[in-house]
Protein backbone atom coordinates (compact mmCIF):
# COMPACT_ATOMS: atom_id res chain seq x y z
CA UNK A 1 0.00 0.00 0.00
CA UNK A 2 1.14 3.53 -0.72
CA UNK A 3 1.63 6.35 1.77
CA UNK A 4 -1.19 8.93 2.03
CA UNK A 5 0.07 12.26 0.99
CA UNK A 6 -0.68 14.94 3.26
CA UNK A 7 -0.95 18.72 1.91
CA UNK A 8 0.92 21.01 3.93
CA UNK A 9 -1.26 23.98 3.07
CA UNK A 10 -4.23 22.27 4.14
CA UNK A 11 -2.40 21.47 7.69
CA UNK A 12 -1.24 25.29 7.84
CA UNK A 13 -5.12 26.22 7.23
CA UNK A 14 -6.14 24.06 10.26
CA UNK A 15 -3.77 24.75 12.80
CA UNK A 16 -4.83 28.56 12.34
CA UNK A 17 -8.46 28.16 12.17
CA UNK A 18 -7.67 26.35 15.63
CA UNK A 19 -5.83 28.92 17.26
CA UNK A 20 -8.36 31.52 16.18
CA UNK A 21 -11.31 29.56 17.26
CA UNK A 22 -9.79 29.46 20.49
CA UNK A 23 -8.75 32.89 20.43
CA UNK A 24 -12.25 33.97 20.04
CA UNK A 25 -13.87 30.62 22.81
CA UNK A 26 -11.53 32.59 25.49
CA UNK A 27 -12.94 36.20 24.15
CA UNK A 28 -16.28 35.22 24.31
CA UNK A 29 -15.89 33.24 27.76
CA UNK A 30 -14.35 36.51 29.14
CA UNK A 31 -17.45 38.45 27.51
CA UNK A 32 -19.99 36.31 28.97
CA UNK A 33 -18.23 35.79 33.01
CA UNK A 34 -17.52 40.18 32.73
CA UNK A 35 -19.47 41.63 30.61
CA UNK A 36 -18.83 44.06 27.89
CA UNK A 37 -16.82 47.22 29.34
CA UNK A 38 -13.60 49.12 29.17
CA UNK A 39 -13.18 48.52 33.19
CA UNK A 40 -11.67 45.32 33.39
CA UNK A 41 -10.62 46.23 36.68
CA UNK A 42 -13.94 46.31 37.70
CA UNK A 43 -15.24 43.69 35.97
CA UNK A 44 -12.26 41.12 36.05
CA UNK A 45 -12.26 41.52 39.97
CA UNK A 46 -15.62 42.92 41.21
CA UNK A 47 -14.47 42.44 45.38
CA UNK A 48 -11.44 45.07 44.49
CA UNK A 49 -13.00 48.22 45.17
CA UNK A 50 -10.95 52.16 45.41
CA UNK A 51 -11.59 55.05 44.08
CA UNK A 52 -8.06 55.87 42.49
CA UNK A 53 -9.53 59.27 41.64
CA UNK A 54 -7.07 62.64 41.03
CA UNK A 55 -9.85 64.44 41.86
CA UNK A 56 -10.30 64.88 45.94
CA UNK A 57 -13.54 64.25 47.30
CA UNK A 58 -15.82 65.16 50.35
CA UNK A 59 -18.82 63.28 51.01
CA UNK A 60 -21.02 63.13 54.60
CA UNK A 61 -21.20 60.35 57.32
CA UNK A 62 -24.75 59.89 58.10
CA UNK A 63 -25.68 58.16 61.60
CA UNK A 64 -28.84 57.49 60.74
CA UNK A 65 -31.14 55.69 57.08
CA UNK A 66 -34.05 57.75 56.51
CA UNK A 67 -35.52 54.78 54.09
CA UNK A 68 -35.71 52.81 57.45
CA UNK A 69 -35.45 54.48 60.85
CA UNK A 70 -37.87 56.77 61.85
CA UNK A 71 -37.07 60.96 61.87
CA UNK A 72 -34.76 61.99 63.75
CA UNK A 73 -35.20 63.23 67.25
CA UNK A 74 -38.67 62.24 66.80
CA UNK A 75 -38.98 62.11 70.59
CA UNK A 76 -37.18 65.02 71.66
CA UNK A 77 -36.05 67.99 69.92
CA UNK A 78 -32.59 69.34 70.47
CA UNK A 79 -31.93 73.07 70.38
CA UNK A 80 -29.30 74.79 69.52
CA UNK A 81 -27.39 77.67 72.30
CA UNK A 82 -28.88 80.80 72.22
CA UNK A 83 -27.59 84.28 72.94
CA UNK A 84 -29.30 84.48 76.81
CA UNK A 85 -28.15 81.06 77.54
CA UNK A 86 -24.74 82.72 77.70
CA UNK A 87 -25.82 85.82 80.04
CA UNK A 88 -25.88 85.63 83.60
CA UNK A 89 -28.85 86.93 85.40
CA UNK A 90 -28.64 87.47 88.65
CA UNK A 91 -31.97 88.51 91.06
CA UNK A 92 -33.04 87.42 94.34
CA UNK A 93 -33.68 83.98 95.50
CA UNK A 94 -37.66 82.59 95.95
CA UNK A 95 -38.24 80.08 98.60
CA UNK A 96 -39.25 76.57 96.63
CA UNK A 97 -40.23 73.48 97.90
CA UNK A 98 -37.72 71.56 99.97
CA UNK A 99 -35.71 74.08 100.91
CA UNK A 100 -34.01 74.76 104.64
CA UNK A 101 -34.74 78.28 106.46
CA UNK A 102 -33.45 78.82 109.63
CA UNK A 103 -35.86 81.71 111.23
CA UNK A 104 -35.54 83.58 114.14
CA UNK A 105 -38.11 85.53 116.37
CA UNK A 106 -37.24 87.88 119.35
CA UNK A 107 -39.40 88.26 122.37
CA UNK A 108 -42.11 85.76 121.07
CA UNK A 109 -41.84 83.16 124.42
CA UNK A 110 -39.82 85.02 126.54
CA UNK A 111 -39.14 88.86 126.13
CA UNK A 112 -35.74 89.53 125.34
CA UNK A 113 -34.67 85.91 124.44
CA UNK A 114 -34.95 84.93 120.47
CA UNK A 115 -36.15 81.63 119.21
CA UNK A 116 -34.41 79.71 116.40
CA UNK A 117 -36.38 77.44 114.37
CA UNK A 118 -34.81 75.19 111.48
CA UNK A 119 -37.72 74.94 108.96
CA UNK A 120 -38.55 72.63 105.78
CA UNK A 121 -40.51 74.05 103.43
CA UNK A 122 -42.99 71.59 102.65
CA UNK A 123 -44.27 70.15 99.32
CA UNK A 124 -47.94 72.86 99.23
CA UNK A 125 -44.19 75.48 99.78
CA UNK A 126 -45.85 76.10 103.73
CA UNK A 127 -43.43 76.24 107.25
CA UNK A 128 -45.07 75.45 110.21
CA UNK A 129 -43.89 77.31 113.22
CA UNK A 130 -45.66 76.22 116.99
CA UNK A 131 -46.52 79.04 117.99
CA UNK A 132 -48.03 80.71 114.69
CA UNK A 133 -49.15 77.15 113.02
CA UNK A 134 -49.12 77.25 109.00
CA UNK A 135 -47.62 79.93 106.67
CA UNK A 136 -47.57 79.98 103.02
CA UNK A 137 -43.63 81.13 101.95
CA UNK A 138 -43.82 79.36 98.56
CA UNK A 139 -42.25 81.70 95.33
CA UNK A 140 -41.29 84.75 98.37
CA UNK A 141 -37.57 86.12 98.13
CA UNK A 142 -36.25 86.16 102.14
CA UNK A 143 -37.41 89.45 102.64
CA UNK A 144 -41.22 89.14 101.29
CA UNK A 145 -40.91 85.66 103.91
CA UNK A 146 -39.96 88.05 107.16
CA UNK A 147 -42.35 90.34 106.52
CA UNK A 148 -45.11 87.35 106.30
CA UNK A 149 -43.85 86.09 109.39
CA UNK A 150 -43.70 89.00 111.09
CA UNK A 151 -47.29 89.73 110.30
CA UNK A 152 -48.39 86.98 111.49
CA UNK A 153 -46.34 87.20 114.97
CA UNK A 154 -47.81 90.68 115.24
CA UNK A 155 -51.03 89.25 116.82
CA UNK A 156 -48.49 87.65 119.50
CA UNK A 157 -45.67 90.33 119.85
CA UNK A 158 -45.70 94.13 119.50
CA UNK A 159 -43.76 95.43 116.53
CA UNK A 160 -41.72 92.21 116.15
CA UNK A 161 -38.12 91.37 115.08
CA UNK A 162 -37.97 88.52 113.03
CA UNK A 163 -34.57 87.42 111.17
CA UNK A 164 -35.38 84.67 107.76
CA UNK A 165 -31.97 83.20 105.99
CA UNK A 166 -32.35 80.60 103.56
CA UNK A 167 -30.13 77.91 105.01
CA UNK A 168 -30.06 75.61 102.16
CA UNK A 169 -31.79 76.22 98.80
CA UNK A 170 -32.91 72.80 97.21
CA UNK A 171 -33.69 74.97 93.91
CA UNK A 172 -30.30 76.46 93.35
CA UNK A 173 -29.23 73.17 92.30
CA UNK A 174 -28.33 71.59 88.90
CA UNK A 175 -27.79 67.81 88.36
CA UNK A 176 -25.48 66.27 86.16
CA UNK A 177 -25.80 62.61 85.04
CA UNK A 178 -24.42 60.08 83.01
CA UNK A 179 -20.67 59.90 82.11
CA UNK A 180 -18.75 61.50 84.76
CA UNK A 181 -17.20 60.43 87.74
CA UNK A 182 -18.87 62.17 90.16
CA UNK A 183 -22.66 61.79 88.81
CA UNK A 184 -24.92 64.24 91.17
CA UNK A 185 -26.69 67.19 92.56
CA UNK A 186 -24.34 70.18 92.82
CA UNK A 187 -25.13 73.87 94.58
CA UNK A 188 -25.31 76.63 92.17
CA UNK A 189 -23.29 79.48 94.08
CA UNK A 190 -23.87 82.39 91.78
CA UNK A 191 -25.14 83.41 88.79
CA UNK A 192 -22.41 83.69 86.38
CA UNK A 193 -21.82 79.78 86.90
CA UNK A 194 -20.92 77.94 83.77
CA UNK A 195 -20.87 74.70 82.19
CA UNK A 196 -17.75 74.42 82.30
CA UNK A 197 -17.25 74.72 86.07
CA UNK A 198 -20.27 72.45 86.22
CA UNK A 199 -18.65 69.53 84.41
CA UNK A 200 -15.25 70.18 86.11
CA UNK A 201 -17.13 69.66 89.59
CA UNK A 202 -18.70 66.38 88.37
CA UNK A 203 -14.96 65.26 87.50
CA UNK A 204 -14.82 66.01 84.18
CA UNK A 205 -16.16 64.36 80.84
CA UNK A 206 -14.15 62.22 78.33
CA UNK A 207 -13.14 64.33 75.23
CA UNK A 208 -14.51 61.23 73.51
CA UNK A 209 -17.81 62.20 73.99
CA UNK A 210 -19.37 63.78 70.93
CA UNK A 211 -22.42 65.97 72.42
CA UNK A 212 -23.71 66.76 76.14
CA UNK A 213 -27.03 67.91 76.40
CA UNK A 214 -28.63 70.66 79.27
CA UNK A 215 -32.08 69.64 79.53
CA UNK A 216 -33.55 73.03 81.14
CA UNK A 217 -37.55 73.32 82.91
CA UNK A 218 -39.24 76.45 81.39
CA UNK A 219 -42.54 77.24 83.19
CA UNK A 220 -45.42 79.08 81.65
CA UNK A 221 -48.53 80.18 82.76
CA UNK A 222 -51.00 79.55 79.70
CA UNK A 223 -54.80 80.24 79.44
CA UNK A 224 -56.35 80.51 75.93
CA UNK A 225 -58.16 83.30 75.12
CA UNK A 226 -59.12 83.31 72.00
CA UNK A 227 -59.75 80.17 69.51
CA UNK A 228 -58.13 81.24 66.54
CA UNK A 229 -55.53 83.24 64.82
CA UNK A 230 -56.47 86.63 63.91
CA UNK A 231 -57.78 88.97 66.78
CA UNK A 232 -61.34 88.85 67.88
CA UNK A 233 -64.01 91.88 68.42
CA UNK A 234 -63.88 92.09 71.86
CA UNK A 235 -61.10 94.57 73.75
CA UNK A 236 -60.55 92.20 75.96
CA UNK A 237 -59.38 89.77 73.86
CA UNK A 238 -56.71 91.23 71.74
CA UNK A 239 -53.57 93.14 73.25
CA UNK A 240 -53.84 96.64 72.49
CA UNK A 241 -51.83 99.86 72.42
CA UNK A 242 -48.28 99.44 73.45
CA UNK A 243 -49.05 96.21 74.02
CA UNK A 244 -49.87 95.47 70.27
CA UNK A 245 -46.68 97.10 69.44
CA UNK A 246 -44.71 95.26 71.63
CA UNK A 247 -46.14 91.82 70.81
CA UNK A 248 -45.17 93.12 66.71
CA UNK A 249 -41.79 93.68 67.95
CA UNK A 250 -41.50 90.43 70.06
CA UNK A 251 -42.91 87.95 67.49
CA UNK A 252 -41.93 89.21 63.81
CA UNK A 253 -40.08 92.65 64.12
CA UNK A 254 -42.14 93.88 61.47
CA UNK A 255 -45.90 93.88 59.96
CA UNK A 256 -48.89 92.63 62.39
CA UNK A 257 -49.84 88.84 62.86
CA UNK A 258 -53.54 89.88 62.86
CA UNK A 259 -53.83 90.78 59.37
CA UNK A 260 -52.85 87.23 58.15
CA UNK A 261 -54.98 84.47 57.80
CA UNK A 262 -54.20 81.35 60.25
CA UNK A 263 -54.25 79.10 57.20
CA UNK A 264 -50.92 80.89 55.40
CA UNK A 265 -49.63 82.12 58.86
CA UNK A 266 -47.33 80.07 61.10
CA UNK A 267 -45.15 81.72 63.97
CA UNK A 268 -40.88 81.50 62.49
CA UNK A 269 -40.16 80.04 65.94
CA UNK A 270 -42.25 77.85 68.92
CA UNK A 271 -43.90 79.16 71.84
CA UNK A 272 -41.28 78.29 73.92
CA UNK A 273 -39.16 80.88 71.78
CA UNK A 274 -41.11 83.35 71.69
CA UNK A 275 -41.93 83.15 75.95
CA UNK A 276 -38.09 83.59 76.19
CA UNK A 277 -37.45 86.12 73.74
CA UNK A 278 -34.70 87.57 72.18
CA UNK A 279 -33.85 90.95 74.72
CA UNK A 280 -31.18 91.46 76.54
CA UNK A 281 -32.21 90.80 80.33
CA UNK A 282 -31.24 93.89 81.31
CA UNK A 283 -34.24 95.78 79.59
CA UNK A 284 -36.80 93.75 81.75
CA UNK A 285 -36.99 95.19 84.82
CA UNK A 286 -36.90 92.59 87.55
CA UNK A 287 -40.28 92.04 89.61
CA UNK A 288 -42.08 89.51 91.53
CA UNK A 289 -45.11 88.74 89.31
CA UNK A 290 -44.35 87.03 86.52
CA UNK A 291 -44.73 88.56 83.05
CA UNK A 292 -47.11 87.56 79.99
CA UNK A 293 -46.88 87.83 76.03
CA UNK A 294 -49.23 86.70 73.63
CA UNK A 295 -47.78 84.14 71.66
CA UNK A 296 -49.42 81.61 68.81
CA UNK A 297 -49.65 78.14 70.82
CA UNK A 298 -51.35 74.48 69.45
CA UNK A 299 -53.30 76.97 66.83
CA UNK A 300 -54.44 79.30 68.71
CA UNK A 301 -53.44 82.80 70.23
CA UNK A 302 -52.89 82.37 73.97
CA UNK A 303 -51.61 84.91 76.83
CA UNK A 304 -48.94 83.06 78.55
CA UNK A 305 -47.27 84.20 81.56
CA UNK A 306 -43.53 83.75 81.98
CA UNK A 307 -41.74 83.20 85.30
CA UNK A 308 -38.08 84.64 85.59
CA UNK A 309 -35.93 81.65 84.97
CA UNK A 310 -32.31 83.60 86.82
CA UNK A 311 -31.71 82.18 90.41
CA UNK A 312 -34.90 83.61 91.77
CA UNK A 313 -36.79 80.90 89.48
CA UNK A 314 -39.91 80.83 90.73
CA UNK A 315 -42.73 77.96 89.56
CA UNK A 316 -46.38 77.84 91.25
CA UNK A 317 -47.67 74.63 91.86
CA UNK A 318 -50.12 74.57 88.87
CA UNK A 319 -47.99 76.37 86.63
CA UNK A 320 -47.43 74.24 83.02
CA UNK A 321 -43.83 73.07 82.58
CA UNK A 322 -42.00 72.40 79.26
CA UNK A 323 -38.46 72.41 78.58
CA UNK A 324 -35.83 72.86 76.53
CA UNK A 325 -32.43 70.51 75.34
CA UNK A 326 -29.90 72.21 74.77
CA UNK A 327 -27.21 70.41 72.76
CA UNK A 328 -23.47 71.27 73.63
CA UNK A 329 -20.64 70.05 71.56
CA UNK A 330 -18.18 68.48 73.44
CA UNK A 331 -15.15 69.52 71.76
CA UNK A 332 -15.22 72.99 71.38
CA UNK A 333 -16.74 72.97 75.26
CA UNK A 334 -13.33 71.67 76.48
CA UNK A 335 -10.90 73.55 73.94
CA UNK A 336 -12.45 76.74 75.56
CA UNK A 337 -14.67 78.08 72.95
CA UNK A 338 -16.46 80.42 74.82
CA UNK A 339 -19.36 80.24 72.62
CA UNK A 340 -20.33 76.85 74.33
CA UNK A 341 -19.72 77.61 77.84
CA UNK A 342 -23.38 78.27 78.74
CA UNK A 343 -24.52 79.62 82.32
CA UNK A 344 -26.04 76.31 84.58
CA UNK A 345 -29.42 77.74 85.24
CA UNK A 346 -31.21 76.55 88.90
CA UNK A 347 -32.60 73.46 88.06
CA UNK A 348 -30.86 72.48 84.92
CA UNK A 349 -29.41 68.40 84.06
CA UNK A 350 -26.25 67.77 82.44
CA UNK A 351 -26.85 64.41 80.63
CA UNK A 352 -23.14 63.34 79.18
CA UNK A 353 -24.11 60.45 77.35
CA UNK A 354 -21.39 57.64 77.29
CA UNK A 355 -20.05 56.54 74.22
CA UNK A 356 -22.15 53.74 72.45
CA UNK A 357 -21.29 49.92 73.78
CA UNK A 358 -22.09 46.71 72.11
CA UNK A 359 -21.43 44.35 68.87
CA UNK A 360 -21.19 44.86 64.95
CA UNK A 361 -22.09 41.59 63.26
CA UNK A 362 -20.35 41.26 59.51
CA UNK A 363 -21.00 38.39 57.44
CA UNK A 364 -21.33 36.74 53.99
CA UNK A 365 -18.54 37.21 51.45
CA UNK A 366 -15.88 38.85 53.67
CA UNK A 367 -12.04 37.12 54.34
CA UNK A 368 -12.74 37.46 58.39
CA UNK A 369 -16.91 37.63 59.42
CA UNK A 370 -17.69 37.27 62.83
CA UNK A 371 -18.55 40.36 65.43
CA UNK A 372 -16.53 43.66 66.31
CA UNK A 373 -16.62 45.47 69.20
CA UNK A 374 -17.63 48.97 68.47
CA UNK A 375 -14.86 50.95 69.44
CA UNK A 376 -14.30 53.54 72.17
CA UNK A 377 -13.35 56.42 70.47
CA UNK A 378 -15.00 57.74 66.89
CA UNK A 379 -17.38 56.42 64.79
CA UNK A 380 -17.90 52.38 63.48
CA UNK A 381 -18.89 52.94 59.86
CA UNK A 382 -19.71 50.66 57.25
CA UNK A 383 -16.66 50.72 55.31
CA UNK A 384 -14.51 50.43 58.50
CA UNK A 385 -16.48 47.70 59.86
CA UNK A 386 -15.64 45.73 56.03
CA UNK A 387 -12.08 46.64 56.32
CA UNK A 388 -11.75 45.23 59.50
CA UNK A 389 -12.75 42.33 58.53
CA UNK A 390 -10.15 41.52 56.22
CA UNK A 391 -12.78 43.65 53.23
CA UNK A 392 -14.51 41.29 50.29
CA UNK A 393 -13.83 37.86 49.55
CA UNK A 394 -12.79 36.81 45.98
CA UNK A 395 -16.56 36.26 45.81
CA UNK A 396 -18.15 38.92 47.24
CA UNK A 397 -19.90 41.84 45.18
CA UNK A 398 -19.88 45.07 46.70
CA UNK A 399 -22.76 45.99 45.50
CA UNK A 400 -24.91 43.55 47.15
CA UNK A 401 -24.32 44.37 50.83
CA UNK A 402 -27.25 44.36 53.28
CA UNK A 403 -27.29 46.18 56.37
CA UNK A 404 -30.09 44.74 58.51
CA UNK A 405 -30.49 47.70 62.12
CA UNK A 406 -33.05 46.98 64.95
CA UNK A 407 -35.91 50.03 64.23
CA UNK A 408 -37.71 49.45 67.67
CA UNK A 409 -38.54 46.78 70.56
CA UNK A 410 -38.76 43.46 68.26
CA UNK A 411 -38.29 44.42 65.21
CA UNK A 412 -35.61 45.44 62.42
CA UNK A 413 -35.01 46.30 58.93
CA UNK A 414 -33.16 45.68 56.60
CA UNK A 415 -31.76 47.64 53.28
CA UNK A 416 -28.97 47.24 50.42
CA UNK A 417 -26.42 49.80 50.46
CA UNK A 418 -23.44 50.35 47.57
CA UNK A 419 -20.49 49.85 49.04
CA UNK A 420 -18.51 49.99 45.77
CA UNK A 421 -20.20 53.88 45.75
CA UNK A 422 -19.41 54.73 49.28
CA UNK A 423 -15.75 53.21 48.64
CA UNK A 424 -15.48 55.91 45.32
CA UNK A 425 -17.25 58.76 47.37
CA UNK A 426 -20.45 58.61 45.63
CA UNK A 427 -22.49 57.58 48.10
CA UNK A 428 -21.94 58.91 51.92
CA UNK A 429 -20.76 56.08 54.34
CA UNK A 430 -22.97 54.94 57.25
CA UNK A 431 -22.51 55.22 61.10
CA UNK A 432 -23.62 51.65 62.60
CA UNK A 433 -24.68 51.19 65.93
CA UNK A 434 -25.01 48.57 68.23
CA UNK A 435 -26.43 44.98 67.04
CA UNK A 436 -26.15 45.88 63.22
CA UNK A 437 -25.66 43.15 61.09
CA UNK A 438 -23.65 43.78 57.64
CA UNK A 439 -24.36 41.13 55.14
CA UNK A 440 -21.71 40.95 51.74
CA UNK A 441 -23.75 38.83 48.91
CA UNK A 442 -22.46 37.48 46.07
CA UNK A 443 -23.89 36.79 42.27
CA UNK A 444 -24.08 33.35 40.10
CA UNK A 445 -20.81 34.40 37.73
CA UNK A 446 -18.85 35.32 41.37
CA UNK A 447 -17.15 31.85 41.44
CA UNK A 448 -16.39 31.12 37.86
CA UNK A 449 -14.71 34.70 37.58
CA UNK A 450 -12.45 33.94 40.55
CA UNK A 451 -11.58 30.25 39.09
CA UNK A 452 -10.89 32.15 35.62
CA UNK A 453 -8.83 34.42 37.84
CA UNK A 454 -7.33 32.33 39.66
CA UNK A 455 -5.64 30.11 36.75
CA UNK A 456 -3.56 33.02 36.23
CA UNK A 457 -2.37 33.47 39.44
CA UNK A 458 -1.94 30.19 39.70
CA UNK A 459 0.29 30.00 36.11
CA UNK A 460 0.82 33.17 35.10
CA UNK A 461 -0.61 31.76 31.70
CA UNK A 462 -2.74 28.79 30.49
CA UNK A 463 -2.31 25.01 30.37
CA UNK A 464 -3.63 22.51 28.35
CA UNK A 465 -4.16 19.06 28.41
CA UNK A 466 -4.36 17.40 24.87
CA UNK A 467 -5.13 13.92 24.01
CA UNK A 468 -2.08 12.62 22.15
CA UNK A 469 -4.83 10.42 19.90
CA UNK A 470 -5.25 14.06 18.69
CA UNK A 471 -1.98 15.35 18.61
CA UNK A 472 -1.26 15.18 14.68
CA UNK A 473 -4.74 17.04 14.28
CA UNK A 474 -3.49 20.01 15.95
CA UNK A 475 0.23 20.59 15.69
CA UNK A 476 0.80 18.23 12.65
CA UNK A 477 2.74 14.51 12.07
CA UNK A 478 5.61 14.72 14.50
CA UNK A 479 8.93 15.21 11.91
CA UNK A 480 10.59 11.69 10.96
CA UNK A 481 13.49 13.26 8.89
CA UNK A 482 15.89 12.34 11.79
CA UNK A 483 19.71 11.00 10.77
CA UNK A 484 20.26 8.13 12.29
CA UNK A 485 23.70 6.35 12.44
Amino acid sequence: MGQTATNPTHRSVTRTSLRWLTLSACAGLACLLTGCSTDLDHYFDPSEVIRAENTPTSVPILDRIAAIEGPADQFVEHDSIRIEDLRPEASEYRVAAGDTLEVRIWDIIQPGVVEIYPLVVDTRGIVTIPQLGEISVLGQTAEQTRETIANVTASLVNDPLVQVTVAQSRKQTFTILGAVVGAGTYFIPSSDYRLLEGITAAGGVAETVPYLYVIRQIPLEAQPTNTGATWGTQSGDAPQGEEFLDLIDDLTGEGSPGIMSSDSWQPEQPAVDLVEGDAPVSTHPPSPTNTSAWIFLNGQWVRAARADTGLSDGLEPDAIVTQRIIKVATKELLAGDARYNIIVRPGDIIRVPPNEQGFVYVGGEVTRPGSYNLPATGPFTLRRAIVSAGDLSPTGIPERCDLTRMVGENRQATIMLNYRAIVEGTQPDVILKPNDIITVGTTFWAYPLAVFRNGFRATYGFGFLLDRNFGNDVFGAPPTNFNTR
